[in-house]
């Protein structure tokens, strides 16, 4: 799906340094190892060690409470869509599903990570869960 959600504005590619994007069977043995893939994203992106595992935890949470609000609905032809997009200022993950999950209901239990913003919205037969996470203070005091 290569459409902009409404009210956004397109990313320009020089502001962005760097993006990882795979799918995944809706089976929620394979949604845990999307903590490593934004555990490394958080290491980039210059995180503390302990804000790269909360990012991720909270990554895996939200794949998980997308697929479990589902109430078992996974078929098998069912995939989820992780982005994970490392800007200067922030670390962005999206998971993109259509196993019918209802957004607001998502976003109401994902509201305590430890991420700075959860945004969720549905259309199209599909639940979109971006996580956000700052990092500009940790990479304004890294050496140049």
């Amino acid at each position: 799906m290569s459409a902009e959600p409404a009210g956004m504005a397109p990313v320009i590619p020089s502001l962005r340094t760097g993006r990882i994007e795979c799918t995944f069977d809706n089976d929620l043995r394979l949604m845990t190892s999307l903590g490593a893939v934004v555990s490394h994203a958080a290491k980039r992106a210059e995180l503390s060690e302990k804000t790269q595992e909360d990012v991720a935890h909270a990554a895996v949470e939200a794949s998980r409470e997308m697929l479990v609000s589902a109430n078992g609905n996974t078929s098998g032809a069912s995939k989820t869509k992780i982005i994970v997009e490392e800007f200067s200022d922030r670390l962005e993950v999206t998971i993109e599903s259509s196993v019918g999950a209802r957004p607001e209901a998502i976003r109401k239990r994902l509201e305590g990570t430890p991420t700075d913003r959860v945004r969720c919205d549905g259309r199209e037969g599909l639940v979109r869960v971006t996580l956000v996470k700052s990092c500009g203070a940790a990479k304004s005091g890294s050496p140049i």
